[in-house]
């Protein structure tokens, strides 16, 4: 807990928000206590918090606006004075040892008076090709270009590609699975790809969850809402999809590809129109519907020729909304019991909203993602109204048959 409220601290430049801190605090179980009591210590960190920690005495407004990270409560080491020509040592001396460091600072040379949360030395060293070898023939190589890979995928069709390991790790460590090679694609350009298209984002393979997150977040509070619905559900679904340490490695095409049948984002992407494109050894590209890509138990449309490339989500359209469910025996860090994701597009008729399209996806309840067709054939052209719903609901029994003793 405390190292994870550090590397907040010493890599924001702006007073953390409570929701911040329970973020950077989620990936960290407790076993002994409930959770409130760290919470509320760190909240001496928290931007809304300062006033209750001036010990009742008014605080300059010069003050009000920072809380030093050593002693949590306001001070002035990172506020701009006022006068300019008062500035006490005391205060000198704090903005000095206490100044937040951005990981943006990569000048070796400015970090010579602070602590180090990453050494700078690693940020600017040249990333190179590495080949390694291990016990039992064991080979991992990390390229640096897509055609390397495709190449390493011709010559070793039964390679696994490695971005965060927090799967392949389970099956070698947990399940005896041996990969004899394996392809780390972390530092692939075209795989890591996130950018803004006329009709939609790319989302390379390699792309790491958390930087998914923050570019949603980005694109959310650029673009018009209307247009943002199935971004703002996996935001929703992200936040609870895992620990921020696993986020930070875990890839948007490692989460695809292992094909769980419990995976919270498989639904979301089937239920928003998602487009995977898939590229093989001769960079041929194809493209095929997320619903489609699915085909039994951790089994996916890909050959061995072939790898993920990107993921194409498309804006919605006025009246269109895609919502995220899960169901979990705790909200953080668990996974799901059953989850879904959700679509419908509402068009006027006479007066009333008419379902023109809809998209109902479960997990959980199949070996694969399950889209529930005949629900979503009866609610197309009907009104939309609590009728609608509840003949819904008995329809989705046909859809998702489960045993009374199933989990959950």
């Amino acid at each position: 807990f405390v190292m994870s409220m550090y590397a907040l601290l010493r890599s924001s430049e702006m007073l953390p928000s409570e929701e911040q801190i329970e973020e950077s605090l989620a990936g960290n179980l407790c076993r002994c206590t409930g959770y409130r009591p760290i919470i509320d210590a760190f909240r001496v960190f928290a931007k809304t918090d300062n006033a209750l920690y001036a010990n009742g005495s008014s605080v300059s407004n010069s003050r009000d606006g920072f809380v030093c990270p050593s002693t949590g409560k306001p001070c002035s080491c990172g506020a701009k004075a006022v006068n300019h020509n008062e500035t006490s040592s005391e205060s000198i001396a704090c903005g000095e040892r206490y100044r937040l460091v951005s990981y943006s600072e990569i000048d070796g040379s400015s970090y010579s008076e602070k602590e180090l949360i990453f050494p700078p030395e690693l940020l600017l060293r040249k990333i190179a090709p590495l080949k390694l070898s291990g016990f039992g023939g064991l080979k991992w190589y990390r390229p640096l270009r897509l055609k390397h890979v495709l190449d390493l995928k011709s010559s070793y069709p039964d390679a696994k590609l490695v971005v965060g390991n927090t799967e392949v790790g389970i099956e070698t460590r947990f399940k005896n699975v041996q990969y004899q090679v394996q392809i780390s694609v972390t530092h692939v350009p075209e795989l890591n790809t996130l950018s803004v298209k006329d009709d939609g984002l790319e989302i390379g393979a390699a792309v790491r969850l958390t930087e998914l997150q923050k570019f949603l977040r980005k694109v959310v509070a650029e673009r018009d809402a209307h247009e943002t619905s199935s971004f703002k559900a996996f935001l929703e679904q992200l936040k609870w999809f895992a620990g921020k340490q696993i986020k930070n490695v875990a890839s948007v095409g490692g989460n695809i590809c292992t094909a769980s049948p419990i995976s919270d984002l498989n639904p979301l992407w089937m239920a928003a129109g998602a487009k995977f494109r898939i590229i093989d050894c001769k960079e041929n590209i194809r493209t095929t519907q997320a619903e489609n890509f699915f085909i039994g138990y951790r089994k996916v449309d890909l050959r061995s020729s072939e790898i993920l490339l990107s993921v194409f989500l498309p804006w919605t359209k006025p009246y269109e909304f895609v919502k995220e469910f899960k169901q979990a025996h705790r909200r953080d860090d668990d996974i799901a019991i059953v989850n879904a994701g959700m679509h419908v597009f509402l068009e006027e008729k006479g007066g009333k909203w008419a379902v023109s399209d809809a998209s109902v996806v479960y997990g959980g309840v199949a070996p694969v993602s399950l889209s529930a067709s005949k629900t979503e054939c009866f609610l197309i052209g009907k009104s939309w109204d609590k009728e609608l719903l509840q003949g819904a609901l008995v329809k989705l029994r046909e859809d998702i048959s489960l045993p009374e003793n199933v989990p959950g």
